[in-house]
């Protein structure tokens, strides 16, 4: 599984990155979504590429989202232990991003919204016209990076 979170806004964006966009659940800055590892979302991703950043999280990373920033699709609830083992099959937050790592589940089958809203990052971005090899932010990034970026918009 990979997070994917879009850093660049629509002003001057072709329609088609409009488009993959919105069929990838990102349809705002600073918005994450956890797409499988599938050729589908490869040519996805390598589409929308200039735009967002992407990469795989940690388990605790993933942990610390949904329970941060998880929003159920209907209602308002905080995303705890006790709200994940009434309403999902899974006991705890940690079994349920096991299983969004493994590609098992996802946030739409388990009743969360697809779509985590992210805070703009603390301490600002590095670069959002940049791919990470210019030192910016777009693009792949290795597992830590994605992390520290992750958790600076928590």
């Amino acid at each position: 599984m990979k997070a994917l979170v879009q850093l660049r806004g629509d002003v001057n964006m072709d329609e088609d990155v409009v488009d993959t966009l919105k069929m990838l659940n990102l349809h705002h800055v600073n918005h994450c979504t956890f797409i499988p590892e599938t050729d589908t979302y490869r040519g996805m991703v390598t589409k929308v590429n200039d735009f967002v950043a992407f990469g795989q999280p940690s388990q605790e990373t993933v942990e610390r989202l949904i329970a941060q920033r998880g929003e159920p699709l209907e209602g308002s609830a905080d995303i705890d232990d006790d709200w994940v083992s009434e309403n999902t099959e899974y006991s705890d937050i940690e079994a349920l991003a096991d299983a969004l790592l493994d590609e098992e589940t996802t946030l739409r089958d388990e009743g969360l919204s697809p779509t985590i809203r992210l805070h703009p990052p603390r301490g600002g971005h590095d670069g959002v016209k940049h791919p990470t090899i210019e030192g910016g932010q777009l693009g792949r990034h290795e597992t830590e990076a994605l992390d520290s970026l992750l958790e600076a918009m928590r």
